[in-house]
């Protein structure tokens, strides 16, 4: 079982924050949570992720994000696109492995549920966070690449 790091936590600025996003595929299926009820946001269906810390780069960003929500450990395979969202973050969208025996395993402070989505279902899905469609239209519209067919 992977060890969670401890939480860091630190004042977060209202507008100009910055995260990343990670993109997991598995079988053409993606890697989504449902976030907990005690987050921004609860209940929402997103990629996992989370705010660069201080010092940081995207890529340790990304390993310690997903050691922290769903105790797996990722190879920041590319970065794949980068959105602003309505409230000014800047994201970062990186590619990532998780070798196939590992299964996440939620911190339920953070991750609710934790769903293996096709696109059609992702395409369908309500209680989605903004993003996540128009990370799926930059893709279709060949904005990104992914090892996966649209």
């Amino acid at each position: 079982m992977v060890q969670r790091p401890p939480k860091i936590t630190s004042p977060k600025p209202a507008h100009g924050r910055r995260g990343v996003v990670a993109v997991i595929l598995r079988e053409e299926r993606f890697l989504v949570i449902r976030r907990s009820q005690h987050v921004t946001a609860p209940g929402k269906l997103c990629f996992p992720g989370g705010g660069i810390e201080p010092g940081e780069t995207e890529e340790q960003t990304l390993q310690r994000e997903m050691l922290e929500e769903l105790a797996i450990e990722v190879d920041p395979v590319r970065l794949l696109w980068r959105s602003t969202t309505p409230w000014g973050t800047k994201l970062a969208w990186w590619l990532a492995d998780v070798p196939p025996a590992m299964q996440p395993d939620p911190d339920p402070s953070e991750v609710e549920e934790v769903f293996w989505m096709s696109r059609l279902e992702l395409q369908d899905a309500e209680e989605i966070l903004p993003s996540v469609p128009q990370f799926m239209r930059a893709w279709r519209t060949g904005k990104l690449s992914l090892p996966i067919n649209w």
